[in-house]
């Protein structure tokens, strides 16, 4: 991609391309609930003959087709979505170039994306100049080149598998690669840090609400990126006087979200998310697993370090057990969130919302998971240990969850310890 060809591409009407498609996504989600509401659900309720099963697996069997196209095309959105973000950066990398250029009176050839200073000036400022000049330069031709070859990668993928009526392939093989890519792409739209002083241009390059993006999109690059500035990072980590790091927080869980080492019951989706936070800064409260208002976890793999038979638990309620732990940070200085509130390191709670699961009853807590990225559209990632995940999408994933288990009531908690 040259100067020119990115300053053609067109952000906005990529972005219309992205709506476009979650639009259809959602209408053939409410067509596959409306088809089990309105057909099938009836169907094996009041016509139990031979003739009312063929009825019921007919139309099951179109809100599978359904089903599967409708997790393709949040697919294809989540990329366009990418891109269009990608194209936009890009631009505003450019844009800082040129106007850096002309200020000092340089030239650049849009065929090679060189800058040039035609008065030949050789001190060592202007040397500096020409050569922070083409550094941007440089940085927005990759950003768009790369975003480029990604999205269309992606895409023809995509476009092959139009006709897979594999709901679970559709949403674990195909939508679930193509969130990844989305991440992955606003991930490679950061400059690498081998140069400070571009870093620190790139960013000043951005308006707030880019910045925004990109630190709910990906905090531990950005902490950990030379060239960005130190009160940014620290708003990363919590700002100042934080109880615990989220930065690493997020970091810990994304390198830990399938690993069983530290598995002490069957269902360790809590104890993970704990252990996170743990793992993170935020310290014990009480000093044994026994303390009714404690959140603590003993040592070893029975949780005290004692033999795994042990009657005394290896933890307390409110660290391994997801109604509990909800209620014991909200009681202890945590608050709930408005989804547009949300960022990377807070919690997410799952709550039964319906009659429909046999295992836990209506208002029952029952799942713990926690948030690792937001992207632009607002669409919230999340990692969890139980039906290990790594920044999966819950906009993307959650109508299948609730096909499956009945409707569910998300809490978005922002744990703040007022134990010490």
């Amino acid at each position: 991609m040259d100067i020119a060809a990115l300053k053609a591409a067109n952000s906005i009407s990529t972005q219309a391309a992205a709506d476009g498609w979650m639009a259809l996504s959602k209408e053939s989600w409410q067509a596959v609930n409306d088809i089990h509401a309105n057909g099938v659900d009836p169907l094996k309720a009041d016509w139990k003959d031979r003739v009312g099963e063929v009825a019921a697996r007919k139309l099951d069997e179109q809100a599978r087709i359904l089903e599967a196209g409708a997790d393709i095309m949040r697919g294809v959105a989540m990329v366009l979505d990418a891109l269009s973000v990608a194209i936009t950066r890009a631009k505003l990398t450019l844009n800082s170039a040129l106007d850096l250029a002309k200020a000092h009176g340089l030239t650049v050839d849009e065929s090679t994306g060189v800058a040039r200073d035609p008065a030949a000036t050789t001190t060592p400022a202007a040397t500096s100049i020409v050569q922070e000049v083409n550094a941007l330069l440089r940085e927005a031709l990759r950003e768009a080149t790369q975003a480029d070859r990604q999205a269309a990668a992606e895409l023809r993928k995509l476009g092959t598998a139009t006709c897979e009526t594999d709901p679970a392939k559709a949403l674990n093989s195909l939508q679930g690669e193509a969130s990844q890519v989305e991440l992955n792409m606003y991930t490679d739209g950061i400059p690498d840090g081998k140069d400070p002083r571009l870093v620190a241009d790139w960013w000043n390059a951005l308006p707030d609400n880019q910045r925004k993006e990109l630190m709910l999109s990906d905090p531990v690059t950005l902490a950990n990126l030379p060239g960005i500035p130190d009160d940014v990072k620290l708003g990363l980590r919590g700002g100042p006087g934080a109880k615990y790091d989220r930065v690493k927080m997020v970091q810990w869980t994304l390198d830990h979200w399938n690993d069983v080492s530290g598995d002490m019951d069957e269902d360790n989706c809590t104890n993970f998310a704990s252990e996170a936070l743990h793992q993170s800064g935020v310290r014990f409260k009480g000093w044994n697993t026994l303390d009714d208002d404690g959140w603590f976890r003993g040592g070893g793999a029975s949780g005290l370090g004692s033999t795994a038979d042990s009657v005394i638990p290896g933890h307390t309620h409110a660290w391994g057990g997801a109604q509990n732990m909800h209620d014991f940070m909200v009681a202890h200085g945590g608050r709930e969130l408005t989804p547009d509130q949300v960022r990377p390191g807070d919690l997410v709670y799952y709550e039964e919302d319906s009659d429909q699961d046999a295992d836990d009853r209506k208002g029952q807590i029952h799942h713990t998971a926690i948030v690792t990225a937001v992207t632009p559209d607002g669409d919230i990632r999340y990692s969890q240990h139980s039906g290990g995940m790594k920044n999966a999408s819950l906009g993307g994933r959650i109508d299948t969850f609730q096909e499956g288990r009945g409707h569910q009531k998300l809490h978005y908690v922002r744990v703040e310890p007022d134990w010490y």
